[in-house]
């Protein structure tokens, strides 16, 4: 069993949705509609359905698929008409699914190994025409100011996490604990770590044929330090 199957429990999830801000999702997805692509829209993972949310009010018609049970309940009462389906990104191809664009937001992409990565890569391009990825784990962001260690709270949760990096296999290992003072979770995030070149080139070799990289939702160019890197990639 991979790590992030059952890493997003309430405690993890309810952490999340109290520390995202709604002007964030909505700058997000204001990049997002900018980019001009269809109304068909799969949100993969979407996790508690922030941005498929905000697009369904928008217009779009928009498929969220999340592996967390907790997730997919939280996001299906929050708006019970949009088509919500609990899945592993891993069988993507699966689902069938035929969308104008598809999304990798949430610094999700790097939860597989390589040979996964490579493989949803090509059931995205399967899937999509446009593939925006949203990755803060590239290693020309991550490796220059690596906390040890970071402490926060959101949505009555109180969140610590420990890093370390594997230079051996280029893997970003966070050691995650949860509490709301009744209850604690304690659970290790693995995230792949890839330079954005060779994002790129995995990209390309995966179908797409264009690949942009921005540093933010404002539409400036990815850098060295740039805090997340945002990959809008098209066959």
């Amino acid at each position: 069993m991979t790590w992030y199957t059952s890493f997003f429990t309430d405690l993890a999830n309810g952490f999340w949705r109290g520390a995202v801000q709604p002007s964030q999702t909505r700058s997000e997805v204001d990049f997002i509609v900018g980019l001009g692509a269809g109304p068909r829209v799969l949100d993969a993972p979407c996790g508690s359905g922030r941005h498929s949310i905000e697009l369904a009010r928008r217009g779009y018609s928009v498929v969220g698929l999340d592996i967390s049970a907790e997730a997919i309940a939280f996001a299906r009462a929050s708006a019970p008409s949009l088509d919500w389906r609990q899945g592993d990104l891993s069988s993507l191809a699966s689902h069938g699914i035929d969308a104008d664009l598809a999304l990798c937001l949430g610094n999700s992409f790097g939860y597989l190994d390589h040979a996964g990565s490579l493989r949803l890569l090509s059931d995205f391009a399967a899937a999509a025409p446009v593939l925006v990825i949203d990755y803060n784990c590239a290693a020309e962001s991550l490796l220059p100011s690596l906390p040890g260690s970071i402490s926060l709270s959101a949505g009555g949760v109180d969140m610590v996490a420990v890093n370390s990096y594997d230079v051996a296999s280029g893997r970003l290992l966070i050691d995650f604990t949860f509490t709301d003072g009744e209850r604690t979770q304690q659970s290790t995030c693995v995230q792949h770590v890839y330079t954005a070149g060779e994002l790129t080139r995995m990209l390309q070799g995966a179908g797409f044929g264009s690949v942009e990289l921005f540093g933010d939702t404002d539409g400036s160019a990815f850098q060295v330090g740039s805090h997340r890197l945002l990959a809008v990639a098209r066959r």
